[in-house]
């Protein structure tokens, strides 16, 4: 997918509060670059020069171009590909702007040449009769690993459609370069009649499903919500849309196996129109999930966007590759225009290593920023905001937006909580949702729309299974998605490892975990952070590897360092370090070094102490693994799992290897 984010921040009325004490001819607007244009490279000759007829205007500042640097960083100027290069300039004020180009490297010389072209920026289409005719070939280019940019030799074959019936058609798209090497993409017309003058919109909306994809007592499963979904899309297509509010992959067994390929699968099927990325999609590395956005991914390709606004590379204003800021679609005869944000500070919630490559802006200015453009320039009627956070400020600061950046509802995740509230304001009020966690509730909200095309009035709602008979049947198509990945983990939803003796409650299994991590390496202490468990265990309840990816659903190594005894000291008596497990008989000399473990989340948490201690080592092991290996130990001599029944793990950790096997097959299974 070719792109390229300009993002100019402009004066927005979200930064009325920072306003308030700022002069009022403060220069909010950064400068402008012009003369930035996509370039063709042929390797093995001289790079080119960035600068040559680019220049940067500043309004207050005037002329800028001396503040204008180039990163070309992720160019590689020896291997064919298409590339992004970031030109930023700054203002005297401190205000950027970075504008993207794309690099076309092409291979010179003389050998065989059989690798296909590649087509971008083709997308489905909406067509009313009696309109102009459709211009197929806007936007979109073709570019081959030889030739370079041969979009003028796109042939486009439509002749499938007819255009005075209504129903839906295929278009094919067709490129062949110097060599005779072909490239064919198909896209679907939708030929209706007219834009239905459409009176409400039916939005439906999950958040925080941790990979809860299948049916399980509270949890509804995407079986179930895609009865809903599905049958309102094809009985309502014009009023219907479908929006995911971050954290829906990562979580358990059906997911992350497969590094979440199964849901998106299923959202496919779903018609899904936004995923807003939340701070778990970051945990496999942001690049893991954003693949399924690649067009040219060898695996499964999502059919929707993923949205994040305020998502940036640190330090710049660049959004991450395969990433927007918002998405528009046409319903009937109104635009929609759907703006994704992080929530501010969430950086916290993630691994450092995950997340040190990137921050999440202040999410209000980007939304006013968004909306303001999308009401503006793209004549959108509607526009939401999907929050991936639960911060009332947020809501409150959104709903005071007024003018060209207003919005009419937002959508909250992150924190699991289960509401639906409104902001007062001039008008019609403000609608706020929040739909819970792991699948146990469907949200649905309802925006009247007046004969103007304005949102004016709205019902919002949490749906539980027995508020929607559809939500006690499974729809087919998406049972036909989930199926070869279920069969891929059956085994593990079978095999019971061993039977709970006694119910435990997630405090303590998060002590427990501590116990297991400090004799799998040895330390003499060792740490984990409650909200690294995410389920407890029931009397009874049959113990499966599936239960172990509920309980512990983050792929969280164990590393290892050495402290003093007074470091050590300090953090027992900090009460997020309360879950810990210490060598019986030990005691901490002040001036000793001692060997603590904790998880790799934990430990790498930049304003604390492991990432300054000494001989730091890590271990590669999941948590997780480590457990498995305890509880089939224990399987051998004991027929429950107790508290009490000693902690046994191999020396060379035979469940871990096998799990490794099991990543492996999974890999080739995708």
């Amino acid at each position: 997918m070719l792109k390229r984010y300009v993002m100019i921040a402009l004066s927005m009325a979200a930064l009325a509060v920072l306003a308030a004490c700022t002069p009022s001819n403060y220069d909010m607007i950064p400068p402008e670059i012009d003369g930035a244009v996509d370039i063709t490279y042929t390797i093995g000759r001289p790079l080119p020069d960035y600068l040559d007829g680019v220049s940067a205007e500043d309004r207050t500042d005037g002329d800028v171009t001396d503040t204008l640097t180039v990163d070309d960083s992720d160019v590689n100027y020896d291997v064919p590909g298409v590339y992004e290069v970031r030109y930023t300039a700054t203002d005297d004020d401190g205000y950027s702007i970075t504008v993207t180009i794309s690099v076309f490297v092409i291979q010179g010389g003389t050998s065989a040449d059989t690798v296909d072209p590649t087509i971008f920026g083709t997308n489905d289409i909406t067509y009313v009769m009696g309109d102009p005719d459709i211009a197929y070939l806007e936007g979109v280019l073709a570019y081959d690993d030889r030739d370079g940019m041969i979009t003028e030799r796109l042939v486009v074959d439509d002749t499938a459609v007819d255009y005075g019936t209504p129903g839906t058609y295929d278009v094919t798209y067709s490129v062949t370069d110097d060599a005779g090497n072909t490239r064919t993409i198909t896209i679907t017309v939708r030929i209706v009649s007219t834009l239905k003058d459409i009176g409400y919109l039916s939005i439906y909306y999950i958040n925080d499903v941790h990979g809860a994809f299948l049916e399980n007592d509270s949890e509804i499963g995407f079986e179930r919500m895609g009865s809903v979904i599905i049958d309102e899309k094809e009985t309502n297509p014009d009023e219907t849309l479908f929006i995911a509010g971050g954290d829906i992959l990562q979580g358990q067994v059906i997911s992350n196996y497969f590094d979440g390929a199964s849901g998106i699968d299923a959202l496919n099927v779903m018609d899904l129109d936004a995923f807003v990325i939340g701070n778990h999609e970051f945990d496999w590395g942001l690049e893991v999930v954003t693949s399924y956005r690649n067009p040219e991914s060898a695996g499964v390709v999502a059919d929707f966007p993923f949205l994040g606004a305020n998502i940036f590379l640190k330090g710049t204003r660049t959004i991450p590759d395969f990433i927007d800021p918002y998405v528009i679609i046409d319903k009937g005869d109104i635009k929609v225009g759907i703006i994704g944000v992080m929530g501010y500070g969430l950086e916290g919630s993630i691994a450092n290593s995950r997340v040190e490559d990137y921050m999440f802006a202040e999410p209000v200015a980007e939304v006013a920023l968004h909306a303001e453009h999308l009401r503006t320039n793209e004549d959108v009627d509607v526009v939401l905001a999907v929050l991936h956070g639960a911060d009332n400020s947020f809501n409150q600061a959104v709903g005071t937006l007024s003018g060209d950046q207003r919005v009419d509802a937002v959508f909250n995740g992150h924190s699991h909580q289960a509401y639906t509230t409104f902001i007062s304001r001039e008008g019609t009020d403000m609608p706020v949702i929040q739909s819970g966690g792991n699948g146990e509730r469907l949200g649905h909200v309802r925006l009247e729309i007046d004969a103007s095309d304005m949102v004016s009035g709205y019902l919002p709602e949490n749906l539980r299974t027995y508020d929607d008979p559809r939500l006690s049947s499974y729809h087919p198509a998406v049972t036909a998605a989930l199926a070869p990945y279920l069969e891929g983990i059956q085994v593990l939803l079978d095999d019971v490892i061993i039977t709970a003796g006694q119910s435990v409650d997630k405090f303590t299994l998060t002590t427990y975990m501590a116990k297991v991590m400090r004799m799998a390496v040895d330390a003499d202490i060792a740490f984990h952070n409650s909200g690294g468990t995410r389920a407890s265990i029931t009397n009874g309840q049959d113990i499966t590897v599936a239960t172990l990816y509920q309980i512990f659903p983050f792929d969280n190594r164990i590393k290892t360092v050495e402290l003093k005894g007074s470091v050590i000291k300090s953090l027992l008596s900090d009460s997020y370090y309360a879950f810990n497990d210490i060598r019986p008989g030990l005691s901490f000399d002040d001036n000793t070094y001692y060997t603590v473990a904790t998880n790799d989340y934990v430990f790498d948490y930049p304003e604390g102490v492991f990432i300054h201690g000494e001989n730091i080592i890590d271990t590669g092991i999941l948590i997780r693994d480590v457990l498995e290996d305890v509880l089939r130990n224990m399987a051998l001599s004991h027929d429950t799992f107790l508290l009490s029944h000693p902690v046994v793990l191999d020396a060379m950790m035979p469940g871990f290897m096998t799990l490794q096997t099991r990543e492996a097959e999974n890999r080739l299974f995708v």
